[in-house]
């Protein structure tokens, strides 16, 4: 394929420079958009798809296979963290808030209420995580089930702007681009659906929110989980779930009761770890957290500065040990090499040769001065902490000297004329030789003779 200068964009361009710049000078710290939206595509994961689900208590959900025999399906399939909380007890609003923020607001969001109905509210104007976004150059989307038109930031039928945190900033509602970001979702997420059918119409951040019923606002568990079980597959099986390395986010906005601030959380898609639950403690910050450590953006205040990333939920790196020869002996030098796929990098590596030998690059060679069996281990820690280890037994072979070859002399000059298959074609040749010198004489005599009788 060819490609001419007027088709590659200044932004490819401080791309590969970026690239080339992260390569030669790996300590080097850039924070340039081109730099982030390069670190978004090869750190983690580049696209996320986060749905808000409402007022659950984490007993509520899992565990309850009754009620909800999907969801727990799918946490059990993938991963879901066990001591997940809410960062406010004054309703839905600040917690959404917080999610998008890093802040609840609480002054003025305990309203609950639409925009422009909060007593004190005014557009949010400090950065939030669409400012962190748009200053990367990543893209983004939020989908709202019953909206009746982008950015609405007032109540509609089973459409309440409270669960629409978007339409409380000041980067959507004073920008015509932010506020044509908000849009309905359709019927079953449809519009999400539609844009992850391909690369070039899905974002990098795209966020759901369900209407009153699917979400369980208004409705029981079991109907927000017939929701999820129709949506989340459609969401898994799209074509940038199918092709590229993209993650689901499904949360609650709070609890409720007695023990009002632990939620459910859980993590889904092919970049996730199956089967994996996680005792670490996040809350509504560690979303923020984990785009910051994931992404590299930097914090927005100090509640998701002094979060915990849930970056432990991501597949850790694969590795292969590789080694040549594969049947070394004592004294000869070995060549090591690693094999990482998967993970965020750059990777630390810890190589243990099993004599006390130890190296740190990515490929090393050693030697053993005795022979016997050692045990060599590779370990590798990613960007974002998450290891990955490899061990094999060397066995190592003491030097067996190779006995000298036999001296063979070499043969006389021509003496190969005195082998069998030399002496029998010069015999064969001489036989022809003879033998059509007769025939000629014998034609010659016979000639002459016929001109003989002429004559007479």
């Amino acid at each position: 394929m060819k490609i001419s200068s007027s088709e590659i964009s200044k932004e490819t361009i401080a791309l590969l420079c970026t690239m080339l710049a992260i390569s030669f000078f790996p300590g080097l710290h850039l924070t340039s958009s081109a730099t982030l939206s390069s670190i978004a595509q090869e750190r983690g994961f580049p696209y996320l798809v986060v749905i808000v689900m409402e007022n659950r208590n984490y007993g509520d959900v899992i565990g309850n296979t009754a009620s909800a025999p999907y969801i727990n399906r799918l946490a059990r399939n993938y991963s879901v963290a066990t001591d997940y909380f809410d960062v406010s007890s004054n309703f839905s609003l600040p917690n959404y808030m917080g999610l998008v923020a890093g802040n609840t607001y609480s002054s003025w969001s305990r309203c609950n209420a639409p925009p422009y109905t909060c007593p004190g509210w005014t557009a949010v104007s400090n950065p939030t995580l669409i400012d962190r976004l748009d200053q990367a150059d990543l893209s983004w989307k939020a989908y709202m089930e019953d909206m009746p038109a982008d950015c609405y930031p007032y109540d509609s039928g089973l459409y309440v702007a409270r669960h629409d945190p978007f339409v409380y900033l000041a980067s959507v509602l004073n920008s015509t681009s932010g506020c044509g970001k908000v849009v309905p979702a359709g019927k079953q997420a449809s519009a999400l659906i539609s844009d992850l059918s391909s690369v070039t119409t899905a974002s990098n951040f795209m966020w759901l929110t369900p209407n009153l019923c699917e979400d369980m606002h208004n409705c029981s568990t079991s109907t927000g989980d017939a929701y999820l079980s129709t949506v989340v597959p459609a969401i898994l099986g799209s074509n940038v779930f199918k092709t590229q390395n993209a993650t689901l986010f499904i949360t609650w906005d709070e609890g409720w009761g007695t023990n009002s601030t632990h939620i459910p959380a859980i993590w889904a898609g092919p970049m996730i770890r199956n089967n994996y639950t996680s005792p670490e403690k996040h809350d509504h910050y560690s979303l923020l957290k984990t785009l910051e450590s994931v992404w590299g953006f930097p914090s927005l205040t100090a509640n998701d500065a002094a979060a915990s990333a849930m970056t432990e939920f991501l597949q850790p790196p694969t590795i292969s040990l590789l080694y040549a020869p594969n049947h070394p002996w004592t004294g000869q030098t070995i060549s090591f090499s690693a094999s990482l796929h998967g993970g965020a990098s750059p990777f630390s590596l810890s190589w243990s040769f099993g004599d006390g030998g130890h190296s740190t690059l990515k490929q090393t060679s050693h030697a053993y001065s005795d022979p016997g069996p050692y045990t060599v281990s590779l370990s590798v820690v990613d960007a974002l902490n998450n290891t990955a280890s490899s061990t094999t037994t060397l066995e190592i072979s003491p030097i067996i000297p190779n006995p000298s070859p036999r001296a063979v002399p070499l043969p006389a000059p021509g003496s190969w004329l005195l082998g069998t298959e030399p002496l029998g074609l010069i015999a064969m040749s001489a036989a022809v030789t003879i033998l059509c010198g007769l025939l000629l004489a014998r034609v010659l005599e016979d000639a002459a003779r016929k001109e003989a009788r002429k004559t007479d």
